[in-house]
C-alpha cells in the first residue's frame, strides 16, 4: 500500500502527496473474471485497462475499436500474469479506489485521453470509481 502525506492541511485547503511508485493508492475495490487466451498466449500487466465482451461476458484488453462492449473499460489488472494458449485464468482487477495514473497502460494505442463513444477513456475509468493520482491532489476549491 502507498503512503500518503499531508504537507498542509488548514481550514481552507489541503495539500496531500501520493507515493505513485506503488500501484494501488488507497479505498480500493475488486472484481475476478475470466480471461480466455485463443490463439497465442497472453500477457497482462499490472495497470493494463480491461474490457467485458458482452455476448460472452470474458474479459479482454480494452479495444477502442471494438463493437463487442469491450471498448469500455469494466477494470485494471492488478498483477502481471501470463495467460496460456487454450486456458482460462481467474484475474483480478481493481474497479474502484485511488490508483497512481503513471501505472495505467494500454493493449494498443489508447492512451488516458483516447476518445470512445461520447467520453474520452480517462472519464470512463473515472465513471467506474477510478481516482487516478498523479503523486499531488489539490482537493479544496481555492487551491491553485
Amino acid at each position: 500500500m502507498s503512503t500518503i502525506t499531508k504537507k498542509v492541511q488548514t481550514n481552507n485547503q489541503l495539500f496531500q502527496e501520493y507515493d505513485t511508485s506503488k500501484f494501488l493508492l488507497g479505498f480500493n475495490s475488486f472484481i475476478n473474471a475470466d480471461l480466455t487466451a485463443s490463439g497465442a498466449d497472453v500477457a497482462t500487466l499490472q495497470g493494463l485497462v480491461m474490457g467485458r465482451i458482452s455476448a460472452t461476458q470474458k474479459i479482454v484488453a480494452l479495444d477502442k475499436d471494438a463493437t463487442d462492449g469491450s471498448q469500455y473499460p469494466v477494470g485494471v489488472c492488478v498483477i502481471d500474469k501470463i495467460v496460456a494458449d487454450g486456458t482460462t485464468e481467474n484475474l483480478t482487477l481493481v474497479n474502484k479506489g485511488r490508483i497512481a495514473e503513471s501505472k495505467i497502460n494500454f493493449a494498443d494505442v489508447e492512451t488516458l485521453n483516447t476518445v470512445v463513444g461520447t467520453k474520452i477513456l480517462r472519464d470512463w475509468l473515472n465513471d467506474l470509481g477510478l481516482i487516478l493520482e498523479t503523486g499531488t491532489e489539490l482537493t479544496k476549491v481555492d487551491n491553485s
